[in-house]
């Protein structure tokens, strides 16, 4: 039944946005498990208690998330540090643009939207699992898919014009050539900034203009710090890192028509502790 993490924790992840709720979740699931000895389907009883526990969860979050300083990012699934289940098929619904326009969802609305639409479940299936009719379900998905269709973020679909446009980003930035990089950026482009109050902006910037000069006086401020290509929710980002290798902050990028229109940035240490080199995830622990 262990085969059957990986789902279940990709699941409470997108559910959540955090990797150590999600765990906390699935490790609860596998406890209740244990405690049903007459399980006829552990994948449904895992699925639907790993869903409601989720629904829970985030009901509780969304409460301690109205008091947090400055604005609140997920967690970046960065591809080349965390492996969840299907990420070739389902990389899209991991990018933090993506999981940002889902905080804009009941729990309810969530749990329906991603089983349904991302995991493939059926009306009947997700009756089940959250105690609802298929009636019930269908309207949810319906209010869902209504609330998020005019802001879920639409990609280029070139991995090496996304991955090339973020290079040009890069070096605009590090030579602080204002004209350059603005040409780089859409006119309503938006950077967010997640410091949790421990770092970063507590607001967000708008516009290519403003956004530009607060990147080029970022990078003024990275010059002791290295600059590596990754990717999140396979979507371009950077991950900033010191000298001694220790993930400063994980910065992704939302690249539509050729420009790039957002900018996720998250530099609270507590959301970088899975991607950093394991000595400095025990150091952080």
């Amino acid at each position: 039944m262990e085969e059957l993490r990986p789902l279940l924790l990709s699941i409470a992840y997108r559910m959540l946005g955090t990797f150590g709720d999600a765990e906390d979740v699935v490790q609860e699931a596998y406890l209740r498990l244990h405690r049903e000895p007459e399980v006829v389907s552990p994948k449904a009883f895992l699925t639907t208690v790993t869903t409601r526990l989720a629904i829970d969860q985030l009901r509780s979050a969304r409460r301690q998330r109205e008091e947090y300083f400055g604005p609140w990012l997920p967690e970046p699934a960065v591809d080349e540090y965390v492996d969840l289940a299907d990420r070739a098929a389902l990389s899209d619904s991991l990018s933090t643009a993506f999981l940002v326009v889902l905080e804009r969802l009941s729990p309810d609305q969530r749990a329906v939207f991603l089983l349904g639409d991302v995991f493939g479940y059926s009306y009947d299936d997700l009756a089940a699992i959250l105690g609802k009719t298929p009636a019930n379900c269908r309207q949810l998905a319906v209010r869902a898919r209504r609330r998020i269709a005019d802001n879920r973020p639409r990609f280029d679909p070139s991995p090496q014009e996304r991955d090339e446009l973020v290079r040009r980003f890069v070096a605009a930035a590090e030579e602080g050539e204002l004209e350059s990089l603005v040409a780089l950026l859409t006119p309503d482009v938006t950077f967010t900034g997640d410091g949790g109050g421990k770092g970063g902006f507590p607001r967000p910037v708008h516009g290519a203009g403003n956004v530009a000069r607060m990147l080029i006086g970022a990078f003024g401020k990275f010059r002791e710090l290295t600059t590596e290509p990754v990717h999140v929710g396979g979507q371009p980002a950077l991950r900033i890192h010191d000298r001694s290798d220790r993930t400063i902050a994980i910065w992704s990028f939302v690249v539509a028509e050729g420009r790039i229109s957002a900018v996720h940035g998250i530099v609270n240490p507590d959301k970088l502790t899975h991607v950093q080199p394991s000595r400095h995830a025990d150091d952080q622990r």
